[in-house]
């Protein structure tokens, strides 16, 4: 208790100087959720808003930044940066990185353009707006998005005047982080350029005692460029060019000391039983196993995961006299890797090599109204085409586990997935009163999935052939009524959806899985109150599925005593969550801001038999993985001036994330590491700020916490591995011309 005194006792600190002083009112906050600039007090959706000078004070790296600080949204993380997977209200991405055709669960816009299909994760850099959405959103963009969508707007070239930044950040283990942006005008008020490059490495916080060496550094280096080309008042055209490298020396992670559920007793027999409880024990291999070890591993071998990515987009807009036409054109292919080392111990048991190339083409037409009236309305047109191919191959090494000879081809899939979707979609908001506004909206797609898998397991083959098609239509309907000019509350009843799809199973009945359905039923309060010094986002959900996409992994010997393990996707035949979110933004006194952010989330599993460990479990009111009950998140900034154009601030950051059990297989499962205990970290950042620059220090987990937020099944001989929580310190400096 001690430590958190403390770090109330800083934000109190903070507070302290101003309390004479006149608060000024909240900046109203501009989102595009609706494909038009809005306040956010006035659209009827639950979002979580950062605009760029939250991205910077914040320091947002990655997905899961930014996601923690939204409520009921929560993340695990798979031993990479491309291998996230984030939660909100209970909805999690169990389609995973490791299948060629990936039908997401959330939608990820840059710049209007998906990029779910491939990653969920591209570097933050150079962004103007990051808006979180929850709820089904199915009505305003171009790729459908079952669970939410993350719509991400990146500054746009301006063709009237030469700026740029440059910005260095070097910290613990390190890290270096250094990111650069260039806005060159070619032709004035006509044609503008905007170039922006990231470099990103560090030794990282594990290390390999084996002679061989290397641990979970990583060199992440990526560029973008930007032109626009605005020849009139009504016409412009954006061009972008993307590409990123990412590169880690291992699959993040120490060993647990935790075989996992599926390949126990198969895989393992031939380990000894260390603690004599009759079953065996991973290996500590002269590392031991978290808590005790949060930085060590032992691995004989290389090992490289990573992913690279290009993306190319094309948009026009053009202005007609009371509506805009909208083009969006995408292209983009990525290939994730990893090769090397994966039995994770100085025992020579097993290498893989795997690689997921994916491509993905997309167009979106959009006319939408413009201006003010009692009509304003949306309709919209998308087609993509997506491929995605597994080469994936697992040999046994010098050990020869089960008696297989060193190079023995253990397991292998070779598979190609296609999908194309053809959609359209519409949106009219009509204002029955000057304090009443209905919507009504709705999308019918089409997806046409062709999917051809090739492998095997231990001593199981299997060929599959399979083309179907999915359709659906989802409605949405939505009230919003102003009480004033200050406050709104607003209902919505909206439908969500994601296709099915084919896999490679033993078991005939999961060779094929159902299409998710969702309804999201939704009561929310929006207000600025106390001369617009007190912002409240308040909102209350229920959300009922059919037939809900869950994970799992399986392994054993058939009946003619041939080993095999698979992976795949099971549904659930209902589940429903609930819900409280509840967001405040206050400046109570000059100089002072603060946030916070409370969701309250019950998502269980209704009617579900699931197939763990080789039987059927029933799963009817267990909590859905990766739904935390509690997540809360606030920060408090308190800036003043010491000199003529020179300020210095105090910041800090508090989050906090309930227990959760991450997959399904933990849920038959008692302790650790299958129960993750909640965690709560604090952050702090000091500094100075200037018009043309800023200096910045900070600690994130300030206290050191012990945590981490899931286990994974990583390698064979460590068991299940954790990616531990570390505290990071640094120094930002950022410099703007």
């Amino acid at each position: 208790m001690r430590r958190r005194a403390l770090a109330a006792a800083v934000l109190a600190v903070t507070a302290a100087p101003a309390m004479a002083q006149n608060a000024a009112p909240l900046e109203e906050i501009v989102v595009t959720a609706q494909q038009r600039e809005q306040s956010l007090q006035d659209v009827p959706i639950a979002i979580s808003a950062f605009n760029t000078e939250d991205i910077q004070k914040n320091m947002f790296r990655d997905v899961t930044d930014f996601v923690g600080r939204v409520p009921n949204a929560s993340f695990i993380s798979n031993g990479a940066r491309s291998r996230r997977a984030i939660s909100m209200r209970g909805i999690t991405n169990f389609v995973n990185s490791n299948q060629a055709r990936r039908t997401a669960t959330f939608g990820f816009y840059l710049d209007g353009f998906n990029l779910a299909t491939s990653s969920i994760n591209p570097p933050i850099m150079d962004i103007e707006r990051i808006e979180v959405l929850r709820g089904p959103q199915s009505t305003y963009f171009g790729a459908n998005a079952l669970g939410g969508g993350i719509n991400v707007t990146s500054v746009a070239p301006k063709s009237d005047e030469f700026e740029g930044s440059i910005m260095a950040d070097y910290g613990r283990f390190d890290t270096l982080d250094v990111e650069g942006t260039l806005n060159i005008p070619l032709v004035k008020d006509v044609l503008g350029a905007r170039i922006n490059y990231k470099d990103w490495s560090s030794d990282g916080n594990i290390r390999n005692i084996n002679p061989q060496g290397g641990g979970n550094d990583f060199d992440y280096q990526y560029w973008r460029a930007s032109l626009l080309w605005t020849p009139t008042e009504n016409l412009s055209v954006t061009l972008t060019a993307s590409d990123a490298s990412e590169d880690v020396g291992m699959r993040e992670g120490v060993p647990s000391g935790v075989f996992s559920t599926f390949a126990g007793g198969t895989l393992y027999s031939s380990f000894p039983d260390r603690d004599g409880d009759g079953l065996a024990d991973p290996d500590p291999d002269g590392v031991g196993f978290f808590p005790d070890n949060q930085d060590k591993v032992n691995f004989n071998a290389p090992q490289s995961v990573g992913t690279d990515f290009e993306y190319y987009i094309a948009r026009i807009d053009y202005d007609f006299a009371n509506m805009r036409a909208t083009s969006i054109t995408g292209y983009m292919e990525s290939d994730f890797f990893l090769r090397g080392d994966i039995d994770g111990g100085s025992g020579d048991y097993f290498r893989e090599f795997r690689t997921i190339p994916r491509e993905s083409t997309t167009q979106e037409f959009r006319l939408q109204s413009t201006g003010e009236s009692k009509l304003n309305w949306n309709v919209g047109f998308f087609y993509s085409d997506d491929e995605g191919f597994i080469d994936n191959k697992t040999f046994v090494g010098a050990a020869q586990p089960f008696g297989l000879p060193e190079g023995f081809l253990i397991d292998s899939e070779e598979s190609a997935g296609t999908s194309e979707v053809i959609a359209v979609f519409g949106q009219a908001d009509y204002a029955l009163t000057d304090r009443l506004v209905l919507t009504v909206g709705g999308r019918y797609s089409e997806e046409t999935i062709d999917t051809d898998i090739s492998g095997f397991g231990g001593g199981v083959s299997q060929e599959l052939q399979v083309k179907d098609t999915f359709e659906d239509f989802s409605p949405k309907v939505s009230l919003r009524y102003d009480i004033d000019d200050d406050a709104s509350v607003y209902a919505t009843v909206a439908k969500g959806f994601k296709s099915g799809g084919v896999q490679v199973a033993p078991v005939s009945d999961l060779e094929t899985y159902d299409p998710e359905e969702l309804w999201n039923y939704e009561i929310g309060y929006k207000a600025d109150l106390l001369d617009r010094t007190l912002r409240i986002n308040a909102a209350i959900f229920y959300m009922d599925w059919t037939d809900l996409q869950a994970a799992f992994q399986e392994s054993g010997v058939d009946d003619e005593g041939e080993f095999f393990i698979f992976g795949g996707i099971d549904n659930a035949d209902s589940a429903e969550s609930y819900g409280a979110e509840l967001s405040i933004t206050s400046a109570p006194v000059a100089g002072l801001v603060m946030n916070l952010n409370v969701g309250y989330l019950k998502a269980e599993f209704e009617e579900f038999t699931a197939l763990i460990d080789g039987a059927d479990r029933v799963l009817d009111g267990q909590t859905i993985p990766n739904s935390p009950e509690w997540t809360v998140s606030a920060d408090a900034e308190y800036s003043f001036p010491i000199s003529n154009g020179l300020d210095a601030f105090v910041r800090g950051e508090y989050i906090y994330r309930d227990s959760l059990r991450s997959t399904v297989a933990a849920l038959i499962q008692e302790g650790f590491p299958w129960e993750v205990p909640s965690y709560d970290i604090f952050n702090l950042r000091l500094g100075v700020q200037h018009e043309n620059y800023s200096v910045t220090a900070y600690v994130e987990n300030l206290f050191d916490d012990t945590y981490f937020t899931n286990a994974y099944q990583k390698a064979f001989s460590g068991g299940l591995h954790i990616e531990p929580g570390v505290q990071r310190y640094g120094v930002r400096v950022r410099y703007t011309f």
